[in-house]
């Protein structure tokens, strides 16, 4: 499978499933994945967090049990599709990873969890990092990612994409 690898973050992997500002930039990624004409790629730890903000937002009533079932539902059935087309890479947490990240948060005073993400992204060789947090997107742009804030460049992300 050809196409850009394309990094997403916790909270874009999120937006797949709960409708918020930067959505319609993660269903284009699953779009063109699915379409082999991009390659999307996370951490096995991502989806951790990820399933993890799901739950959060279930337990703070910020979605009801049927949304959260079904997002949690759809992060799984959606992932193994993926995989299956070739279309997503989960990648692993490797001890390159890891020692890469401390390093980042020794350079940048970030939270290990984005370190990891940065580390990740860049071993995986990916060539386009897509996310929601300021921070985050600020640090992988200074360690020379090509990376965008969905939120607040969506235009720029999927044009990007193509």
């Amino acid at each position: 499978m050809n196409g850009k690898l394309v990094y997403l973050d916790t909270s874009g992997i999120v937006k797949r499933y709960i409708e918020e500002k930067g959505s319609e930039v993660i269903d284009k990624v699953y779009e063109e994945s699915e379409a082999g004409r991009v390659r999307t790629a996370f951490s096995v730890w991502n989806i951790g967090e990820a399933i993890g903000v799901l739950d959060r937002y279930h337990t703070r009533k910020l979605i009801f049990t049927s949304e959260f079932e079904t997002a949690l539902s759809g992060l799984i059935t959606e992932s193994i599709k993926m995989i299956r087309l070739s279309s997503l890479q989960i990648l692993p947490i490797t001890p390159k990873s890891i020692t890469e990240s401390w390093q980042l948060v020794m350079k940048h005073h970030m939270y290990e969890a984005d370190a990891l993400q940065i580390s990740s992204s860049k071993e995986a060789g990916c060539e386009l990092f897509l996310g929601a947090d300021d921070g985050l997107i600020r640090v992988a742009l200074k360690e020379g990612i090509d990376a965008i804030n969905i939120e607040r460049e969506p235009q720029k992300a999927l044009q990007q994409l193509v």
